[in-house]
């Protein structure tokens, strides 16, 4: 009889179990966010969703959600908007299609499209499109609004695009 006591006992108690491991949806990562960088994020996305920062290369950068899609944006320490990375998936019909036309036109339409990205300065906006092909190396295509390619490269190891990315 002490048995069947002591399980319905673990079984009324397991509900509150996990009440402690709540996921914080306003993470820092261990870094010190100021309130101006915060603020920054709220005035130009006040829609950002599960918000999470850290930081790279000297940026803050704030990874959130905003109707379904994930967003990186850019921060400088003294709260100045540098850039927003933006998901786009695999789908080429999410390009304007003058970015989608010049991809389909190139050598790269038959191969397999890994990513997807929009990225936007206060300089200019361009897609990122990444592409494989089994036997070949990664390339990484960067195109801007009017579908020029900006810049073909082999995907290598931390070739991350910053807000100081050049195309030149």
């Amino acid at each position: 009889m002490k048995t069947k006591w002591f399980f319905l006992f673990l079984m009324a108690i397991s509900p509150f179990a996990f009440v402690s491991c709540d996921s914080d949806d306003d993470d820092n990562d261990g870094i010190n966010v100021s309130e101006d960088v915060q603020r920054a994020l709220r005035d130009k996305y006040p829609n950002a969703a599960h918000v999470e920062w850290g930081a790279k290369a000297g940026y803050y950068v704030a990874e959130f959600w905003e109707n379904g899609v994930e967003f990186d944006a850019w921060f400088s320490t003294d709260a100045v908007w540098k850039m927003t990375e933006m998901d786009l998936g695999v789908d080429v019909n999410k390009l304007p299609t003058t970015v989608k036309e010049a991809f389909l036109g190139s050598d790269y339409a038959t191969w397999v499209v890994d990513d997807i990205d929009k990225y936007e300065r206060e300089d200019m906006t361009f897609y990122l499109i990444e592409v494989e092909k089994e036997g070949l190396r990664d390339r990484n295509l960067y195109y801007n609004e009017q579908g020029g390619l900006l810049k073909d490269a082999e995907d290598m190891p931390n070739d991350d695009v910053l807000p100081t990315t050049q195309f030149e």
